[in-house]
Formats: structure tokens, C-alpha cells, sequence
């Protein structure tokens, strides 16, 4: 971890003000693709194309260095941990994939409008019903051969844990007998802890968060992705399995599919 002097704080800031109008122009340039490819008509790439291309060019310039292992799914739910807003990011720039998100972040000035364009469904947490509600938009999203990245624990962490899942967030994927890939991501930092400068959980608020990660150095997220696709006749044992493939994928355990759990395709 490198100490930060005062003749290091003039670099810092300019690296702020560079990674904040790099967020604004890649927003202006989601909903502009978006809008575009909606007035035309165009259906030779998914709507969630636009934050595939232009997330990546976001991270790029954000210092994030993004590493996969595993091949990525060309289709059906992905579950995975949950530590950060970088998430949705980090999987956007790997493919073109829609997201299940927290309602709040429908009304976020700019990054709302380009989730919405790109097809993210929004649950509202504070109400019994919510789950319930979104499963037809679930479905549908599904069904059009698109990838759809969950989050069932159903809140973001410091990343030393995988939370229990939440199995009515998997319905509409079992009911439709969608096959289903466990993935994991994890963050390193070259300048600071990632619990807590790139996690974004407990009572921390989002501006100070990003204003702090902004001044960081690289940040390098790793993504690892199941070999297994696989459907599922049962929510809970849905849930049940997937934790357990996800918890060792954190720990780096070599998760082996099963030939009889393989998609087959």
C-alpha cells in the first residue's frame, strides 16, 4: 500500500475531475446509442449492447483492469456475489447482459436513463410484493435469449462472505427451466484495501464512496464464471447450489460440471 503525500494530492484530484467527465460523457453516449437504436429499429444487437460497448470504454479509463476466467454464458440468468457498484459495470463490459437492480437506481440522474434503455429490471424492496412483480419482466427477459445478471443476496458486501440467497429471486428462472451460471467477482487495489474502498456496503453513501475510489490507482476486478449451466426444477435447491458454486469460486475452488448438468444445447 503506497503512501499518499502531499505533492501526490494535485494528481489525485485531476485524476477525479478526468474519471467524472469520463462517467458523464459514457452516460450521454448510452442514452444517445440507445435512443438511437430505438428510433430506427434496429435489431441486429441487443438493447444491452450500448452499456456492453460503452462500459468498457468507461473502464478503461477509469483504471479498471477487468479478468475473466471461465467462459461467459451467451444466454440465460447469471448469479453471482454482490460487492460494489463497479459490478454491473465490470459484467456489462464483459457481454451484453441486462441487470436486476435495486428501484433507487431508476432515479439516479443519467445513469437511471441508460439502465432503463438497456432493459434493467428494477425491484422495490420496501414492498412485500416486489418479488412477485418483476418475475413476468424476469421472464420475458429470459425468454428474448438475453443474459440476465442477478445479485440473491440481495445486498452488496465487504467480500469476506457470501450471504445466503434469496430462491424467489430464481423463480422465473425455474419455472422456465432457464439454465442458470454461478459467477464471482473480486476486486484488488494497488493503493488501498478494497473492503473499503471499492465495496460499497453498510451505511457508506455513494458520492463520497466514488469520489474516494476515483482518486485510487488501478483497480483490478477478476470475474470467475461456473462451468456449469444448468436448470432446476426446485427454487430453494436452486438457491442452496448456486451459493455453495459461488462461496467456491470466492475461494478460488475448482467448481467441475457434471455431465448431466451441463446445458445441453
Amino acid at each position: 500500500m503506497r503512501a499518499n503525500g502531499p505533492s501526490s494530492l494535485p494528481r489525485q484530484y485531476l485524476r477525479v475531475l478526468y474519471r467524472c467527465s469520463a462517467v458523464a460523457a459514457c452516460i450521454v453516449a448510452c442514452v444517445a446509442e440507445s435512443l438511437f437504436r430505438l428510433l430506427v429499429r434496429r435489431a441486429d444487437r441487443p438493447r444491452e449492447y450500448a452499456l456492453h460497448k460503452w462500459n468498457g470504454w468507461l473502464l478503461r479509463r477509469c483504471g479498471v483492469v477487468v479478468t475473466v476466467e471461465g467462459t461467459p454464458p451467451a444466454r440465460g440468468l447469471i448469479v453471482s456475489n454482490h460487492l460494489s457498484y463497479l459490478d454491473i459495470l465490470v459484467f456489462s463490459s464483459i457481454m451484453p447482459c441486462s441487470f436486476v437492480s435495486k428501484s433507487e437506481v431508476k432515479w439516479w440522474p443519467g445513469i437511471g436513463w441508460a439502465a432503463s434503455l438497456a432493459g434493467v429490471i428494477y425491484i422495490d424492496r420496501t414492498h412485500p410484493s416486489a418479488t412477485r412483480n418483476i418475475q413476468p419482466e424476469i421472464a420475458a427477459t429470459l425468454a428474448r435469449g438475453a443474459c440476465l445478471v442477478l445479485f440473491p443476496e440481495g445486498t452488496s458486501g465487504d467480500g469476506t462472505s457470501v450471504r445466503p440467497f434469496h430462491s424467489s429471486l430464481l423463480q422465473a428462472a425455474v419455472e422456465d427451466r432457464s439454465p442458470i451460471t454461478a459467477a464471482c467477482i473480486t476486486y484488488e487495489l494497488e493503493d488501498g484495501d478494497p473492503r473499503l474502498d471499492v465495496c460499497y456496503w453498510g451505511d457508506m453513501t455513494l458520492v463520497p464512496h466514488a469520489v474516494k475510489l476515483f482518486r485510487k490507482g488501478e483497480v483490478r476486478a477478476h470475474v470467475r464464471f461456473s462451468l456449469n449451466r444448468r436448470a432446476f426444477a426446485d427454487r430453494k435447491e436452486a438457491a442452496r447450489k448456486l451459493w455453495e458454486e459461488v462461496s467456491a469460486l470466492a475461494n478460488r475452488v475448482p467448481v467441475l460440471a457434471a455431465s448431466n448438468d451441463r446445458e445441453q444445447v
